[in-house]
């Protein structure tokens, strides 16, 4: 199920722009053996994918996709209380290394991660080494990316971050269901966390 993920997304990949140099190298990845984890935010993605209006044709393949390889997929979280995050925030978040030098496919060059945060929430300012290109899967939200006018984003849409280019997100309406595509140093390091903008 994983493999078929995998696939669609790199379709997806090869038809939008900027994502060509990821496409050819989600190919012939070795795959981890990895133990499953479940987070809250998985059965949300399963009523995504269930009710349906919250993404578009084109990124529809990938949701149903997403939800039928929930049960082999680790879920995880980058922050926890210690950082500032509500257990109602952190019950609203998570995501998924589908690609990463620790994912379930192994790549030492490139990143690619599924995220979920819920309605309402709001993802405080934070950079990274990592140049990065979120691709909304399902929801709507706002972003607000160092030097450019806050932009409205849904299904579909894509939004690019030069390395160390601080960015923040508001999950409005909501909720958002996003693939983000990192290359570039550091990986697996955690953002660094800034103040709200």
């Amino acid at each position: 199920m994983p493999a078929r993920l995998l696939q669609e997304l790199t379709q997806i990949a090869a038809r939008t722009n900027g994502l060509a140099w990821f496409c050819t190298r989600m190919q012939g990845l070795p795959m981890l053996e990895m133990k499953p984890q479940r987070l809250p935010v998985c059965e949300r993605i399963e009523e995504i994918a269930s009710t349906g209006g919250q993404f578009s044709e084109a990124t529809a393949p990938i949701v149903a996709a997403l939800a039928a390889a929930l049960p082999r997929l680790r879920w995880q979280q980058t922050y926890n209380e210690a950082d500032g995050f509500s257990r109602d925030w952190l019950d609203n978040y998570g995501w998924v290394n589908l690609i990463s030098p620790k994912g379930l496919y192994q790549s030492d060059e490139m990143r690619l991660s599924i995220g979920y945060w819920g309605t309402g929430q709001h993802y405080d300012e934070h950079s990274h080494a990592p140049e990065e290109t979120y691709l909304v899967l399902a929801g709507q939200a706002r972003f607000f990316s160092e030097g450019r006018p806050a932009r409205d984003v849904g299904p579909g849409d894509t939004i690019h971050h030069a390395p160390h280019q601080k960015h923040a997100i508001d999950m409005v309406p909501g909720p958002l269901l996003a693939a983000a595509f990192w290359r570039g140093d550091d990986l697996l390091k955690k953002s660094e966390l800034g103040a709200r903008i």
